[in-house]
């Protein structure tokens, strides 16, 4: 039995994050693989229901809180590792890939995007948009196994991701009947979703929206949480200058990100007053969290960050950014792909 000690968190940095180009690379990985291990009280009091995580390489605390006892403990480097063997038995086309590999909260999370580059669209002046799929991963049961198809634009650096009846995204909780293998089987779809998304891409690009409608489906997707003044040509847009149940803020930011994207982004050019662009608006927010919008209110300067400060924002040698705030806003945008405002722009 072992009491519980202070993790050395010396060892492990507390984010990190590397790119390569071999899906059965996992070096990066394999210092982070943990065990759990059997605990007692100071007092020397069994806790049979409770397991500590402590790492592979050291025997060191991992974690101050413990997992349960029938809780299925998957390290990184295992799964997305069985992720690569899968995928090269399907005879994918797997060799030409740009990986992203990083982790957070000293190696409990974890996530691998790999962008497929020999599966490609071009949208127009060689806006290139890659096939692209995530696998999230936690060691002590703050998240559950997830995995999700999507997309990436290379102009803009947007994640893309799908949703309504076309959206390729699996759950499962590290419980007892955890089975990782039929899980990661189904990313074999991976391909096939890309494919009937970018036929949806094209119908967005030629799908045309007005300011007036870009804003009033802005207004839909910023509930209150800040009160301020009004920008009244926008606001007038959307018929919101006496709704005092918008968050103003966030709308501006959006707003901002959408007139950039249909009236003449600097990286690539315009896209055109279309969907497609105002999906683009919505991939930025969730992509780049360490956005700030400065925009002007009745002569006085504001600012949105569309990153949050919280616990959940790591900060590295690469910056700032947060794969919490990216996820939680991902289900956002997927939640929003299948909701009646957004069918129903067209």
């Amino acid at each position: 039995m072992n009491q519980l000690m202070p993790i050395q968190q010396d060892i492990i940095p507390s984010a990190s994050f590397r790119e390569h180009n071999n899906i059965f690379d996992l070096s990066f990985f394999e210092p982070l693989e943990v065990y759990k291990d059997n605990v007692q009280t100071f007092d020397g009091v069994d806790l049979p229901d409770s397991r500590a995580l402590r790492y592979s390489s050291n025997n060191s605390l991992a974690d101050t809180a413990c997992v349960s006892s029938t809780y299925t403990l998957e390290n990184h480097a295992g799964l997305f590792g069985l992720h690569a063997d899968i995928l090269k038995e399907s005879s994918l086309p797997t060799d030409n890939v740009l990986v992203r590999d990083e982790f957070s909260e000293f190696g409990m999370k974890a996530k691998r995007s790999i962008q497929y580059l020999d599966e490609a669209v071009d949208m127009g002046g060689n806006d290139m948009v890659y096939c692209r799929s995530d696998q999230i991963n936690s060691v002590n049961s703050k998240w559950a196994f997830q995995q999700f198809a999507g997309a990436y634009r290379s102009y803009c650096e947007n994640s893309m991701v799908f949703g309504g009846d076309k959206a390729s995204y699996n759950k499962v909780k590290h419980s007892k009947h955890f089975d990782a293998y039929s899980l990661l089987s189904t990313a074999n779809s991976v391909f096939e979703t890309f494919r009937d998304n970018v036929e949806q891409f094209q119908l967005w690009k030629n799908t045309p929206v007005d300011d007036h409608t870009a804003g009033l489906f802005l207004k839909h997707i910023c509930p209150k949480d800040v009160t301020g003044q009004k920008r009244l040509a926008r606001e007038r847009e959307a018929n919101i200058e006496q709704d005092e149940s918008i968050n103003i803020k966030k709308f501006h930011a959006l707003y901002d990100l959408w007139d950039e994207y249909s009236k003449g982004y600097s990286q690539g050019g315009g896209l055109g007053k279309n969907k497609w662009a105002l999906y683009n608006a919505l991939t930025h927010y969730a992509t780049h969290t360490h956005d700030t919008r400065t925009f002007e209110i009745n002569g006085q300067e504001k600012s949105h960050s569309l990153g949050r400060a919280s616990a959940d924002l790591i900060t590295s040698d690469h910056g700032g950014y947060t794969i919490n705030e990216q996820l939680e806003r991902a289900k956002g945008i997927w939640i929003v792909l299948s909701s009646d405002q957004w069918q129903t722009i067209n």
